[in-house]
């Protein structure tokens, strides 16, 4: 399987790993130097507590990812993803140096910006994506990868990084906090060598018309294409799941911790267990299931299981809860595979760059606003942040009914 996987994709499965344990690299790495931890320039500033430092610190790489991600994937679009995913790199590159640095001499603010600045970089997972779906549109690479199968190997690299992040990061901090940021600066060269070395264009059909790079992010940014009915739909869809799926993602551990006396160890377990049934679901599963069902059945199926999925778990304990968090992995993976797929489809491979850009900012934005509601529901009990994330998957299902899953039904009738 993996010998027939192309080196372009290679090179795509190569920078989604580094952004996606850019992501969770700093968990273990950051929050010794706030929580606990001796007093210091970089856990004293501005008059702030250190919680709040922390909490910030870790807020703004995402929100550099959610500004990346709204017009970087459109640039690819315009310039090639190869010119526009190089450039990228460089940037993340000098990123994760500064950042480096400023953990060696404490510099809050210095980190803070670096980690905003990098962040916007790693906007550049939309081109990742975006190359998978054209290469499952490219003839030329034969019947060994259609899109699906090319899209749920991105994922998969996703979810390694989610695993593999913060285990890099905790072993090189127990030497040195800067090193994990060392070490992802090397990753970074290492996949801007793969994209200039390696990576021929994928994108073929290149605008004829010229535009600067400020007027492509201006008019052709990932937030314009909310203006078609369609794909503004979709986006209200995608915002509830991607709700659901964030408001569990992050608030199961308070549930674990109160109502099943769970340390650290047994909530990585219990994260290291889904975590693996999606990756393997990525690449294994997912074309199955494709091949067997089509799209929107198994989309549509997905939403109403984890819906019914997690109005169970609370009622779970133990070897139960494993089980339910290993089926919503494989679930989480089966819907991620054949949604950008679908999306595709139904616009004929146009402009994947900045679709998969909507995408990426989708859930950063349902990721704060998951923040923000569990916070509240917490107030109540740690079970309420579980129901509403299943109250949502309901709400998702029922407007992926009525706007995509019923017309296509009633259109196949027709």
């Amino acid at each position: 399987m993996f010998l027939q996987i192309p080196n372009k994709l290679w090179v795509a499965l190569a920078v989604t790993l580094l952004a996606s344990m850019g992501i969770s690299l700093p968990y273990p790495v950051l929050t010794p130097l706030f929580i606990d931890a001796a007093p210091s320039s970089l856990n004293q500033y501005a008059g702030l507590s250190a919680t709040t430092l922390l909490t910030i610190l870790l807020a703004i790489y995402p929100l550099g990812i959610f500004i990346g991600s709204s017009f970087i994937g459109a640039l690819s679009d315009r310039f090639g993803r190869r010119k526009v995913l190089a450039q990228t790199l460089v940037v993340c590159f000098i990123g994760y140096l500064i950042s480096a640095y400023a953990l060696y001499i404490n510099d809050y603010l210095l980190l803070l910006l670096s980690r905003f600045f990098t962040g916007i970089t790693e906007g550049n997972v939309a081109i990742a994506r975006a190359i998978a779906l054209d290469l499952g549109d490219d003839e030329s690479e034969g019947n060994n990868l259609n899109k699906v199968r090319a899209v749920s190997l991105i994922n998969s690299s996703v979810f390694l990084g989610w695993l593999l992040g913060p285990l890099i990061g905790g072993l090189l901090a127990d030497v040195e906090s800067f090193y994990a940021m060392l070490a992802a600066a090397v990753g970074a060269v290492l996949c801007w060598a793969m994209v200039n070395f390696i990576l021929a264009e994928t994108n073929t059909d290149l605008p004829e018309q010229k535009l600067s790079i400020w007027q492509a992010a201006i008019q052709e940014n990932s937030l314009q294409l909310i203006r078609d009915l369609w794909i503004r739909k979709l986006f209200y869809m995608y915002f509830f799941y991607s709700l659901a799926i964030n408001l569990f993602y992050e608030f199961y551990p308070v549930w674990l911790v109160d109502r099943q006396d769970y340390g650290s160890l047994d909530i990585g377990l219990a994260t290291t267990n889904m975590t693996i049934f999606m990756t393997l679901s990525s690449v294994f599963l997912v074309t199955q299931v494709q091949r067997r069902f089509g799209l929107l059945k198994p989309m549509f199926n997905v939403i109403g299981v984890l819906a019914i999925l997690l109005f169970i778990v609370p009622f779970t304990r133990h070897v139960e809860t494993h089980v339910a968090f290993a089926i919503s992995g494989v679930l989480i993976a089966v819907f991620n595979g054949l949604m950008p797929v679908y999306i595709s489809d139904t616009h004929q491979g146009k402009s994947n760059g900045a679709i998969m850009g909507l995408l990426t900012m989708t859930f950063c934005i349902a990721n704060v606003a998951a923040a923000v509601l569990g916070g509240g529901l917490l107030l109540m009990n740690s079970e309420a942040p579980l129901f509403a994330s299943a109250t949502l998957f309901i709400a998702a299902m029922g407007l992926f009914y009525v706007w995509f899953y019923n017309k296509s039904e009633s259109l196949e009738k027709a």
